[in-house]
């Protein structure tokens, strides 16, 4: 089916407002690869904190921003998207700062949970104000290349934080921030036009996004301390119990509240359904990989963390270069297709790296196996993007894409908190310990995914630019 013309003035001014809000992606994408490469840096820093309490670094930031993300996207309706967007990056940079100065693994984790606040705010207004800008037909486009924005930054993370640790070490990860986020502040003011809700919307149920951070933050802390403490540990299995307890009262919760963090109608709509589901499944799968693969090239085959960030830098290079086409591809002939498509890359890229694992180097391999996982998660991910955004109506966007980024961070904690309960300790050089099993975690994930983007495709995508 041809589609519209489309005034080409609007699709300049579209394609503006992206490359500006990309600005203020670009620091928070490259933050969640830096931070897997400098882990290694952190634990020579923080010599008497334990892998759980490492772990923490990451996960504070994803929990906290999982928690918080619904109500930024509401905040951005109330407060206006354009200073709600540069709220976030503000509070994201100095939240950056104040990580560059901790002194201690705790102050450094609450700097970590703060900076996932800062992303709750900027997040989904940059989502919003992109989606918004671009015309029905060209959202996959938009938002493809949204994504591809997000990560070329991710890309560059590995060997950036590699080299920033090198002639420095993990602190100047975080101060990396700072000027990014002060050239973002600089554009967003001058080229984006604010934009509020006519009718001052209401705050969603708080008592809600704090059920979230205990729900997720309790399973998180079980699966990490599991290998300190036993499964059998009481703490343990109090959290192991109380947090899927929680998160079903959310459930029950937010069917009964009247404004939920999470709205339960925007599950109504089967797209923007199945895609949130892939892309928590897929998340774990993608996000645990990072903390997989760092530990087996410095700890197995004892690489440096340059060479280490360079070998894992073409799984996001290859995710970039194919989000952008596949979110083209997606509003040419529908996402679902891209999704089996990339998840089944995926899960054969993980399958190579399970059966070649050794305690030899093999950088052949290695390369060839995350080239094909990368060409896979950049599919995967352009087009799940468009699958949850194809029919959902104007006024939905802003909770859509916090409900879709919450999925996301989610899938990350969970995907990190299961890599460290797998792997642990067991790593030596030359001996690659329960890795095994690790990798047919991250193969599952895909195979999942797959099964989802099937399901899609069985039940007729929806046609690109219509609205159910």
């Amino acid at each position: 089916m041809q589609q519209p013309a489309i005034d080409p003035a609007v699709m300049r001014r579209a394609w503006l407002v992206l490359i500006v809000v990309s600005l203020a992606s670009f620091q928070t994408a490259m933050s969640l690869s830096i931070i897997f490469v400098v882990y290694a840096d952190l634990k020579e820093s923080f010599p008497d904190a334990s892998e759980a309490e490492l772990s923490w670094v990451i996960n504070s930031f994803t929990i906290v921003g999982a928690a918080t993300l619904v109500i930024g996207g509401v905040l951005g309706e109330r407060w206006g998207r354009r200073f709600t967007l540069m709220a976030g990056i503000t509070v994201f940079t100095l939240a950056s700062a104040a990580a560059a100065l901790a002194p201690s693994i705790g102050l450094l984790i609450g700097a970590r949970a703060l900076q996932g606040i800062g992303t709750s705010l900027s997040l989904p207004m940059g989502a919003a104000i992109v989606i918004d800008a671009f015309p029905l037909s060209r959202r996959g486009t938009g938002v493809g290349a949204w994504s591809a924005n997000g990560a070329v930054a991710a890309a560059m993370g590995p060997s950036v934080g590699a080299l920033l640790v090198h002639v420095g070490d993990w602190r100047w990860a975080f101060w990396l921030n700072v000027p990014f986020g002060v050239i973002a502040l600089i554009f967003i003011g001058k080229v984006i036009e604010e934009r509020r809700s006519e009718q001052t919307p209401e705050m969603p149920d708080r008592l809600g996004a704090l059920m979230v951070l205990a729900g997720v933050g309790a399973m998180v802390f079980a699966l990490v301390q599991s290998r300190e403490w036993s499964w059998a540990d009481p703490v343990v299995l109090a959290a192991l119990v109380g947090g899927p307890l929680v998160l079903a009262l959310l459930g029950w919760r937010s069917k009964r509240h009247r404004l939920p963090v999470i709205d339960p109608a925007l599950f109504r709509f089967r797209s923007f359904r199945l895609g949130n589901y892939g892309m928590l499944v897929f998340s774990i799968a993608f996000f645990g990989h990072q903390l997989v693969g760092i530990n087996y090239l410095t700890n197995v085959w004892e690489l440096s963390i340059i060479k280490a960030g360079l070998l894992l830098t073409p799984v996001f290079v290859f995710t970039g270069l194919l989000s952008a086409l596949s979110g083209r591809w997606a509003d040419r002939w529908g996402p679902a297709r891209f999704v089996v498509a990339g998840s089944l890359m995926w899960t054969g890229g993980m399958v190579w790296q399970w059966a070649t694992l050794s305690g030899r180097e093999d950088i052949d391999a290695w390369v060839l196996s995350v080239t094909l996982a990368g060409i896979g998660s950049g599919l995967v991910w352009g087009s799940l993007f468009a699958v949850m955004v194809a029919d959902l109506p104007s006024e939905f966007l802003a909770s859509g894409s916090s409900v879709a980024q919450t999925m996301m961070r989610v899938g990350n904690a969970f995907g990190v908190a299961i890599a460290v309960t797998i792997v642990g300790a067991t790593l030596a050089v030359g001996q690659v310990g329960n890795l095994g099993t690790s990798y047919i975690m991250l193969a599952a994930g895909g195979a999942v995914t797959t099964a989802l983007g099937l399901r899609c495709a069985r039940q007729g995508g929806v046609p690109p630019g219509t609205v159910q």
